[in-house]
């Protein structure tokens, strides 16, 4: 087959490109773990890395090269460099592209089979023989570039990782795995985010690394690899649930005030993180308590007045929680009735009830919340809850 029908042969398929890239994804995704994780924007890239690789061997074929050129193995080195700093292994990543150039290889012979001579055949092989062990080299010489580059500063890599699931940035579990994973390191998932800022003592010091080592310092059992990084003048700790209380007992309240989200999965670490900061922000001291704690129903009702992101459905939820069951709506209805009439014994009476049977359901009502309806602050945030309650 001369150049020409090569030509031809490579139009054609370059017509078709997006139903074969397609093909060749399909392949990969079904093939590769790590893969199978990814979705939207993620799927997207691949399949723009597929189609350009697919091009260019395409016109290397038709021109009759036989190796990617320079500017292309550069683009290969930064894709190995974007991966490392994803998380995603090396190992994958070749495996990846590895499935999709046997794919593309028994795509285009079942497409032209019957068209090529030879060699074509030979030619083609060759090329994308060559091909992947360039593509190989490239990938792997970013990747490990970046990955010196991130092992030079673990805890800042640590910090980094932390603070892309704040903003949300990793978006996926299998992202999230992998990164986790380059970094020698087991988040844990469920985890329980904790945002504190020293208490104002006329110090115009900023909040610092040191500060959260200090804060974790003074977590007693000591907490084994913590994650924690500083933003907006406050530092951030990501904890397992076990370990969330003895978080809250290293903000005493004298030095630190806080607040603790409920358990998330990590892929939701960021709405966490965007409660409990606005809390801080918004806040009146007498909020606080004398432990310096916020928790998850303060900062959903703060979020929910201060027109933050939260739903009134989550603000019942994280406010009354079991006091929304059906053997618990007596007390919903207690304290309802409490809050109307402004004391025990009337509200006794409206309800037809002894007034020890309403002071008893009042404290069933504080053990299941955790917030006591004769205290200022939680009578707000259960008063408010109840206002929104079905």
């Amino acid at each position: 087959m001369g150049r020409d029908r090569r030509a031809a042969v490579g139009a054609e398929l370059m017509r078709d490109r997006t139903a074969l890239v397609e093909r060749i994804v399909a392949e990969v995704h079904a093939e590769v773990p790590a893969y199978r994780a990814l979705h939207g924007s993620q799927l997207a890239e691949v399949r723009a890395i597929t189609a350009w690789l697919v091009t260019r061997s395409l016109e290397l074929w038709v021109a009759g090269g036989t190796r990617l050129a320079a500017e292309d193995v550069e683009r290969l080195r930064g894709i190995g460099r974007t991966r490392a700093a994803d998380g995603r292994s090396i190992g994958a990543v070749v495996r990846a592209h590895r499935v999709g150039s046997v794919a593309a290889m028994r795509l285009i012979s079942a497409y032209a089979g019957d068209r090529l001579e030879t060699a074509d055949v030979f030619a083609l092989s060759e090329l994308w023989m060559t091909s992947i062990d360039q593509i190989s080299e490239g990938l792997a010489a970013g990747h490990a570039e970046t990955a010196r580059r991130m092992d030079a500063d673990l805890e800042r890599a640590r910090r980094t990782f932390l603070d892309d699931l704040l903003i949300g940035r990793q978006a996926s579990r299998g992202a999230i795995r992998d990164r986790a994973r380059t970094l020698g390191i087991t988040p844990p998932d469920p985890a329980v985010l904790v945002v504190a800022e020293p208490v104002n003592t006329g110090d115009p010091s900023p909040v610092t690394v040191s500060n959260a080592l200090e804060l974790i310092a003074r977590m007693e059992p000591a907490v084994a690899d913590p994650l924690s990084t500083t933003r907006s003048g406050r530092v951030v700790l990501l904890s397992s649930p076990d370990d969330a209380d003895r978080a809250a007992r290293a903000l005493d309240g004298r030095a630190w005030r806080g607040c603790v989200s409920a358990p998330r999965q990590l892929t939701d670490v960021s709405s966490a993180y965007r409660l409990a900061d606005g809390a801080l922000e918004t806040a009146p001291p007498h909020a606080f308590g004398s432990g310096g704690l916020l928790g998850e129903a303060d900062a959903c009702v703060l979020a929910l007045l201060n027109g933050g992101p939260v739903t009134p459905d989550a603000v019942r939820s994280a406010v009354l929680g079991p006091l929304l069951t059906e053997s618990n709506a007596h007390l919903l209805e207690t304290l309802r009735a409490y809050f109307r009439e402004g004391a025990a014994t009337s509200a006794a009476e409206s309800l037809h009830v002894h007034a020890q049977t309403l002071r008893y359901r009042l404290r069933r009502a504080r053990e299941l919340t955790g917030h006591d309806p004769h205290r200022p602050w939680s009578r707000f945030v259960l008063e408010t809850a109840c206002a929104i309650a079905p």
